[in-house]
């Protein structure tokens, strides 16, 4: 079914990042403690210090909204640094190739993405 909501928009005005990752939420979020032990109770801390080359990457990291195979399809993509510009551009495109952009961490049928996936990049780059 169509959503009439849509109609005439093209695929990045239907389907636009919503700005959940990006390097101000990163800029925001207080440095962890290096003294925090790998066997902590607290569910708020990480279980393992984040790899800082991956908590740099955290701001290439989109998630993208669309359609496959007429179904409602969410990915996660991390785009290379110097295909950012071109990515960004091809959004407005009716189709587009994730893959020729980056590589595809997550992808799944469905509006959203689960909390288990959205909680594993955010432990994984640091994500906050």
């Amino acid at each position: 079914m169509a959503d009439e909501n849509n109609a005439g928009k093209s695929f990045a005005e239907r389907y636009a990042k919503k700005p959940s990752f990006t390097s101000q939420n990163l800029e925001q979020s207080k440095p962890q403690s290096n003294q925090a032990s790998n066997v902590s109770q607290n569910a708020s801390s990480p279980k393992k210090p984040v790899d800082p080359f991956k908590k740099m990457q955290a701001e290439l990291i989109y998630l993208v909204k669309g359609i496959d195979a007429g179904r409602n399809a969410w990915y996660y993509v991390l785009v290379e640094r110097l295909k950012v510009q071109l990515f960004l551009k091809a959004l407005n495109d009716e189709i587009i190739h994730l893959e020729n952009y980056g590589k595809i961490l997550f992808s799944a049928y469905g509006d959203e993405p689960p909390v288990s996936v959205t909680d594993q990049l955010k432990e994984e780059y640091g994500i906050s």
